[in-house]
C-alpha cells in the first residue's frame, strides 16, 4: 500500500515538522493513515486495537521487499530482555518513498518497530517505540 498523492502533499511538512529533513520516519497512528491523520501522530494503544503505521523514506526504497518486525520489551527479567513478537515481509512498490499498513498486537507491553529492506539486513531503515495498555 502506498500513501498515495494526497497524502505525500503532507510529507514535506511531517518530515520538518518532527525533525526528519531526509531521514526515514516511522509514525504510528490509532487512525488509518490519511492527510488528515497523519499530522497527528500516536504511541499509545490498547490491546486488540490496530496499529496503523507509516514508513516514509524520502530517499526511496533500495528493494521490493522490507521485513517488518515489532519486539516486545520483557520486564520480567533483570534487564529488560528483548522478544520477537512478530514479523513480517511485503512486496512493496519501490518507486513509492512510503509504505502504510497496521498490525494488531493482543499482549500489553512496551514495544518497538523496526523495518529493514531485503537488501541489507543489518541496517534498520526505521525504528520507533510505542506502547500497549489493557
Amino acid at each position: 500500500m502506498s500513501l498515495g498523492s494526497v497524502v505525500k502533499m503532507s510529507l514535506s511538512f511531517v518530515l520538518a515538522a518532527f525533525g526528519a529533513g531526509d531521514k526515514p520516519l516511522l509514525l504510528f497512528n490509532t487512525q488509518p493513515i490519511t492527510p488528515a491523520t497523519i499530522n497527528q501522530p500516536s504511541r499509545h494503544f490498547r490491546v486488540g486495537e490496530p496499529i496503523h503505521y507509516a514508513l516514509i523514506n524520502p530517499k526511496g526504497f533500495k528493494s521490493d521487499y522490507i521485513r517488518v518486525q515489532v519486539i516486545k520489551k520483557e520486564e520480567k527479567t533483570e534487564h529488560w530482555g528483548y522478544k520477537l513478537y512478530w514479523a513480517k515481509d511485503y512486496k512493496i512498490d519501490s518507486s513509492n518513498d512510503s509504505y502504510v499498513n497496521y498490525v494488531v498486537i493482543n499482549k500489553a507491553g512496551y514495544y518497538f518497530m523496526q523495518i529493514y529492506g531485503f537488501n541489507d539486513f543489518d541496517r534498520v531503515i526505521a525504528r520507533n517505540d510505542f506502547w500497549v495498555k489493557e
